[in-house]
This record gives structure tokens, C-alpha cells and sequence, in this order.
């Protein structure tokens, strides 16, 4: 029964991630109850992501090291700077261009690449660059809040370091551990059962995230929906621009880069500010859920057609 359960989320994976972000606003209860799962989440999609990859392919993709410094150098310095000059230029309310500014400094999210697989994507280069980004982000999240937005964060860049390599090393363990175990053939033939865990994964971080939103919501929709487009537009612009910036990689690995410059890890971010931020940042840093869980829905069809389009012609 539970096998035919995850092979049904495993089937119809993009679309019911797409749906379940939209629970946390229908039952808001749910966000108190799931909220001390959040870190597992976070872990166990990451080590999903690990488990499956094809570690040739990894391997190769190092071997790619200034296209790999390229994405980094974009992601880590040149986006934030981008973003922190539109914001500059426009009207915003200060959290939400704090909010914009430090999402755009962020490292991808942890569950990029298990979203880029199943996509049909790199998920090997998508791991070679959420790795590295996370392992630099200590050094660079610290410069852009303090002399961009003049944020004083809760954790020093020594004791980030240490929570984020103490995750990825463990969630590496696990998954080297765990293809002895299986071995590779195995756990090939699981993929649409790992799409299936990946999908309750996410889903219990969107309603994790979401606490409060809806109140919100009902007090104010108009400012959520605002919010929630300028996260949608944000998110896409990132995208587009990573795409444009490594098209002459082939537009397999230019969706890769640009997918992951879009989607950034705005809870670690949180999870490092202080107390007392503006709660602007935390509403949109939950609104701007919403597109990472929307686009694979809408991106995984257009990679389907073009790898036809290049089998077929």
C-alpha cells in the first residue's frame, strides 16, 4: 500500500508538489505540528539528492571548475549586487527589500538538486554547485548583510560553517552507506518511489514555513498576492539571467544554472537571522515558496519536449 502510495506521488511528482504548497494556507494548523520536522526535511532531501546521483557524472562536472566558479561568482556576489541595485531604485517596503537583497545572496536551495532530477536535468552539476555555494556562504552571507543591509546575524560565519558541513557530511555518509547497502541498480530502479518521498519532503517544509501566513492573508490578501508575484518575478528573473549568462554550455546545463540561481535557501537564511528582524523578511522568505514549488511543474514539460526535439532531430 505505501509502495503504490509513493509510486503515485512519484508519477505525478511535479504537479502535487505544486498543490501542496497551497495546504499550508488552507490548513494553517498544520504548520505548529510539522514545524519541528523541518531540519529532517531539509536533510532528507538532501540526502536523497546524494543517493542517486551518478558520481561519474559529479566527478566530471569538477573537472568543469570555471564554469563552476562562474555560477558561484554569479550567484554569491553579482546577484545580491543586481538585486541590491533594483531595490535602490524602486519603492519597497525595507524588509522586503532586505528580504529580496539577502535571497539573492543565498546559496540554492538544499533540494535543488533532487528537483533538477527530477526535472531531467544536471542534478550532478546542481549538486557540485549547492555544495560549494554553501560551503562559501559563511564567507560572503556575513559582507552582504552587514554592509548592504546592515544586518547583525545571530551566528558567526565559523559556527554556520560548522552547522552546514556537520549536515552535508552526514547526509554524504548516509548515502554512501546506504548505495553499499542497496547498491546502485536498486536504487535506479526506486526513482519514481524517491520522487514520491521527495514530494512529502518539500510538502512538509512548505507547511512548516508557512506559519502565520494565512493569517495574514485574511487580514491583508492584497499585500500577500503583491508579495507573492514580486517572489514569482524575482525568482524568474534569476532564472533567466543564469540561463542567459551559460547558454554556450548547451541548453541542458544553461536550465541547470539557471534553475538553481532562481531557487535559493531563504530558510537557512532564516534560521541565522536575529530575533528581532523585520517580520517583512520572514513573510516574504515564506511567500517565496511558492515558485520553487510552482516552476518544476511548469519547467519539467519544456525539458521533456526539447530532449525529444534533440532525440528526434
Amino acid at each position: 500500500m505505501i509502495i503504490r502510495f509513493l509510486d503515485f506521488l512519484g508519477r505525478y511528482a511535479t504537479p502535487l508538489m505544486a498543490s501542496s504548497v497551497f495546504v499550508a494556507l488552507v490548513v494553517p494548523g498544520l504548520a505548529s505540528l510539522l514545524n519541528p520536522l523541518l531540519t529532517s526535511a531539509v536533510w532528507g532531501l538532501l540526502f536523497l539528492a546524494m543517493v542517486r546521483l551518478d558520481w561519474r557524472a559529479v566527478k566530471n562536472s569538477l573537472r568543469r571548475w570555471r564554469a563552476g566558479a562562474a555560477c558561484l561568482l554569479w550567484m554569491l556576489i553579482l546577484s545580491p549586487a543586481l538585486m541590491w541595485g533594483f531595490v535602490s531604485q524602486v519603492e519597497l517596503a525595507p524588509g522586503i527589500a532586505a528580504a529580496l537583497v539577502l535571497m539573492a545572496a543565498s546559496a540554492p536551495l538544499n533540494s535543488v538538486p533532487a528537483l533538477v532530477m527530477m526535472m531531467g536535468l544536471n542534478g550532478a552539476l546542481a549538486l557540485v554547485a549547492m555544495v560549494a555555494a554553501t560551503f562559501i556562504l559563511p564567507i560572503t552571507m556575513p559582507v552582504i548583510a552587514l554592509q548592504l543591509l546592515d544586518i547583525q546575524l545571530d551566528m558567526s560565519a565559523w559556527e554556520m560553517a560548522g552547522r552546514l558541513s556537520a549536515m552535508l557530511f552526514s547526509a554524504l555518509m548516509a548515502s554512501i552507506l546506504c548505495r553499499r547497502l542497496l547498491g546502485t541498480d536498486r536504487i535506479s530502479q526506486w526513482k519514481m518511489r524517491a520522487d514520491g518521498v521527495v514530494v512529502i519532503l518539500m510538502a512538509v517544509f512548505a507547511v512548516a514555513i508557512m506559519d502565520g501566513v494565512t493569517a495574514v492573508l485574511l487580514e491583508n490578501p492584497t499585500r500577500i498576492v503583491g508579495i507573492a508575484l514580486l517572489g514569482f518575478a524575482a525568482n524568474a528573473v534569476l532564472q533567466l539571467i543564469g540561463y542567459g549568462l551559460f547558454r554556450s554550455l548547451g541548453w541542458r546545463d544553461a536550465l541547470t544554472f539557471g534553475f538553481i540561481g532562481g531557487n535559493r535557501n531563504m530558510g537557512l537564511i532564516l534560521a541565522v537571522l536575529p530575533a528581532g528582524i523585520d517580520p517583512d523578511i520572514t513573510l516574504y522568505f515564506a511567500l517565496g515558496q511558492f515558485p520553487m514549488y510552482v516552476y518544476p511543474a511548469v519547467l519539467k514539460p519544456l525539458v521533456q519536449r526539447l530532449s525529444h526535439a534533440k532525440i528526434t532531430g
